[in-house]
């Protein structure tokens, strides 16, 4: 659809030009005395041009004419043109071959004769009102745009929506609503696909493990990673000693098991591609009877050992202990019993109490004294004045 300030300048630029006639040679003017003039596209009505068709008489012509305001036509066809004025403007242009009625008017006014200089430096004129003026990029105070500013023609903001963080919320919420509704009614469907586990056979020595990040793409996801045996792999313990020595610090003594891990490809099944062709070639290596690598010791510096302590099997709590520790609780008890007899057996609830009373009696008797030392400086200020009135 057409925009309305675009049309408003090319309908203002042709009210501007008057409706002149066509310049003929003079021959031709013998032929035809009358010169029939173009309808241009004008809100002011046609005239006859005179007969005389000269350049003094042009001028005198177009002066005569009244003269427009553009740029206050300009606002006002902006502000009183509608949606569906512009629509109407726009099938007009279409039924004549053109897109929007902004191309129909400007081929129209650069194909009619009348298009002049000053025409185009006014064209230009309403061009530049419309960008505004060009920003100095020298000034202090000058900012360049934003590209990722959204300029996108909204409505105006009635103040009557959410932040744009109470939106956020809503979409979290709404997220875990959805996750809800597919615990409630669709993982109970997943049952139907449950297996019971089986373990693996015995030509399954390879163990395959896999990453996977649900709901989003991440780079870790491309890796792939394989654990096996060597003594799973039906070798003969030569073949076996090699392929240990082969692997090199892949190869864990504690849990005997070889790990290698690939993620130099963009997929996984690329990378599980690779790392199968490196355990046939590893096997393959092992099984040549050129060179068996009985003369090479198997080197485990690439793993430390670290020594775990274990509970000390003297310390474990059997039946005789039990009868020792029995034994020894029973004749504490009658010591104790002993010494409370004999009053040497200290009651550590009654000392407290015992000094939780002498603190407060301390206290008390400090309270006391200091009422004392308070009233004696009053008694002896007036029995003083007392003497001096005496006197």
């Amino acid at each position: 659809m057409a925009s309305a300030p675009g049309a408003a300048r090319l309908c203002m630029i042709a009210c501007r030009r008057s409706a002149r006639p066509q310049q003929l040679p003079r021959v031709q003017q013998l032929g035809r005395p009358c010169a029939v003039s173009h309808r241009a596209f004008s809100t002011t009505p046609a005239r006859r041009a005179d007969d005389k068709a000269g350049k003094e008489k042009d001028d005198a012509d177009a002066e005569a004419y009244q003269k427009l305001d553009l740029k206050t036509m300009n606002k006002a066809f902006a502000e009183t043109a509608t949606p569906e004025g512009l629509r109407q403007l726009d099938e007009l242009a279409k039924s004549n071959g053109y897109g929007t009625i902004d191309e129909f008017l400007e081929s129209r006014l650069r194909e009619t004769p009348g298009w002049a200089s000053e025409d185009r430096a006014l064209e230009e004129e309403l061009f530049k009102d419309d960008q505004g003026d060009k920003p100095n990029k020298s000034s202090f105070w000058f900012d360049e745009e934003d590209p990722e500013t959204n300029t996108e023609e909204h409505d105006e903001f009635d103040e009557d929506d959410i932040t744009s963080m109470a939106h956020g919320k809503l979409e979290e919420v709404r997220e875990m609503r959805h996750y809800a509704r597919l615990a409630v009614w669709e993982m109970p469907l997943l049952a139907k696909f449950a297996k019971p586990f089986v373990p693996p056979k015995d030509n399954e020595v390879l163990r395959w493990r896999y990453t996977t990040y649900m709901g989003e793409s991440h780079p870790a996801e491309k890796k792939v990673v394989v654990q096996f045996a060597p003594d799973d792999l039906k070798l003969t313990p030569v073949q076996t000693d090699k392929l240990r020595k082969l692997a090199g610090p892949r190869y864990n003594p504690e849990t005997e098991l070889i790990k290698m891990s690939c993620e130099s490809f963009e997929h996984q099944a690329q990378n599980k591609r690779y790392l199968s062709n490196l355990v046939d070639d590893l096997i393959a290596a092992a099984k040549d009877p050129k060179d068996t690598f009985e003369d090479v010791p198997l080197d485990l510096r690439h793993h430390q050992i670290k020594a775990k302590p274990r509970f000390p099997q003297e310390w474990r709590l059997t039946g005789e202990r039990r009868l020792q520790l029995d034994e020894q609780r029973q004749r504490a008890a009658l010591e104790d019993m002993k010494r409370a007899e004999g009053g040497l057996l200290v009651d550590g609830k009654k000392a407290i109490d015992g000094y939780l009373m002498q603190k407060m009696a301390e206290e008390q008797e400090k309270q006391k004294v200091a009422e004392l030392v308070a009233a004696a400086p009053k008694g002896g200020k007036s029995s003083g004045g007392a003497n001096r009135a005496r006197r």
